[in-house]
Order: C-alpha cells, then structure tokens, then sequence
C-alpha cells in the first residue's frame, strides 16, 4: 500500500508505482459513489486538482484528498467514552441500552461521537463500521474518515479487524465450539434461533473463569450473525445473564452480561496491529473478587 499520512484536512497518498488515480482509490477497496464524489474538486496530484479518474499516478507523485465534512449527526450533549484514538481510527465505549446508530432521538453512541467532533473541532462524518444490539456493552469502532471506511468495512468482513467478548453465564461451563445455523424465529419479532435453513455461525468459547455458580466466557466470533453469541450459548443451555430474549432475570447482576471487550485491527499508517480491550464494567467486578 501507498504511503500515507493526514494534516489538518488533507490526506496525502503518495503513489508507489505508476497506475491510474482509479487504481489508486480502489486499492483502498473505493467503491464508485465515493470515487465519483471524491473526483469533484476534492483530489489533487502535485498540486493541480484532478477531475479524471483515468489520470496516470507516477511513482512518487503526492495526491492530496480534501476530507474535510460538515458532521451529519445532531449532538447528544453528551460526549463519548473515548477508549482508543488516532488520526484514522477512534474507538468507544458504548453503554447498556444505548443503540449506535440514530434513532431520531439523538441518544445514540453516534450523537455522542458527534459531539466529541464538533467539541474537537474535527470536519468529519460520523461513520461506525459495526454495531451491537442494544443491551451489549463495549467497544464500537468508528472510522475519523469518509475515504477509509468502504476500507474498514472490507477489513471487518475479511475478519482482519478481530472483535471478542465476554459473556457470563449461569453454571460451571465447559470449553467448546458451536457451529451452527442461525436464522429468523418467524413467532417473534428481533428473535432468532437455530435453524437448518439459517446462516452459517460458528462460535469459539473458552471458560476464562468459575465463581459461586457463575462462569465468565471469552466467545470468539467465526462469522457475524444477528445475536450470535446470544443464541448460540441459550442453545446448549447457558443463556447469558439478564438477557431478555433469550434468558431470565438474575438479580445478581445489573445488565445484560455480554461485553465487547476486545478490537484488534491493523494501523495503516505504521503497518502494525493494534489491540484495544477494555474490561472495566460494574458486573465484571463480581469475577474480581478474589
């Protein structure tokens, strides 16, 4: 990949071999639209804005990309629990409850992002390349970039940004893997099961600890299913605590007991991986007790 670096708000792409300006943009997985966007006074190669895609990019030219934005989503108010961030990258805390998208009632994770942005100063949109169901609690990756996220949504579906969690469950659980079908459960609406006719989900998980009656679980995600983890663990009889759909009530614990805990994914920037984790939640503390 090219040479990349960002100041202010220009991303500067310098070429390391000769090809086209659309060969270029689409080694960073640019789908169309945002190729036809971008080519609207918003490029540059040595300094002269650039209209055609068909523009030869020798080695060692600098193409300049304007990524400045006006923010899309209305401000909560309220800002973001801010768990890692760099000039690409910014990952967050979402709380139980909270849905990641825009429900109109500007509550959601990304109405806190964009208040954090516009407290910042940044010109950017607000662009998360995965959610969580909405009791889940944990780390939701955010691209700073328009021009990086068709990028990060081909690293997210290609599993080279690896996502795990935690899970805690009622009873001694024992190590094991789950490969089975999810599909629709036609009887309820938001509900799903397993089913032959479903898509394929496979789940890793591993018993990280057993304490009076509870066993906490690090799940490992094969393939990303609506409420995979959830509805592989009721299917072998450990529902995950307080989980309203698939379990019960437990009063030993305050929300659902599921986490997004851990992000791996690569900096494009120095070419190295980056692990992010965070295991800071109230009912965690009952398996930190001894």
């Amino acid at each position: 990949m090219a040479t990349i670096y960002l100041k202010n708000d220009l991303l500067f792409i310098i070429s390391y071999k000769d090809q086209t300006l659309e060969e270029l943009l689409i080694s960073f997985d640019i789908g169309k639209t945002m190729m036809k966007n971008l080519i609207n006074d918003r490029i540059s190669i040595n300094g002269k804005v650039v209209k055609d895609k068909k523009q030869l990019v020798s080695n060692g030219d600098i193409v300049n990309i304007d990524v400045a934005y006006d923010v899309d989503y209305l401000p909560s108010g309220k800002l973001c629990q801010i768990v890692y961030e760099d000039e690409l990258v910014l990952i967050v805390k979402k709380r139980a409850g909270q849905i990641v998208h825009d429900d109109k009632s500007n509550d959601a994770l990304a109405n806190d992002v964009a208040t954090y942005f516009i407290s910042k100063g940044y010109h950017r949109h607000v662009r998360y390349i995965h959610r969580l169901d909405k009791e889940t609690q944990g780390l939701v990756f955010f691209s700073k970039l328009d021009f990086f996220g068709p990028y990060y949504n081909q690293q997210l579906a290609n599993k080279k940004i690896k996502r795990e969690y935690l899970a805690i469950v009622k009873g001694h659980f024992r190590d094991c893997t789950i490969d089975k079908k999810i599909g629709k459960d036609r009887h309820t609406n938001n509900k799903f099961r397993i089913s032959n006719t479903g898509k394929p989900a496979k789940t890793k998980f591993t018993l990280w600890k057993y304490l009076n009656g509870y066993s906490l679980i690090h799940c490992e995600l094969f393939t990303g299913r609506t409420h995979q983890i959830r509805v592989h663990l009721q299917s072998i009889g450990f529902p995950i605590v307080n989980d309203e759909i698939y379990g019960k009530k437990d009063a030993n614990f305050q929300n659902m007991g599921l986490y997004a805990y851990k992000l791996s994914f690569l900096d494009i920037l120095k070419n190295t991986m980056v692990d992010v984790t965070d295991d800071v939640y109230d009912d965690l503390n009952y398996f930190k007790m001894f």
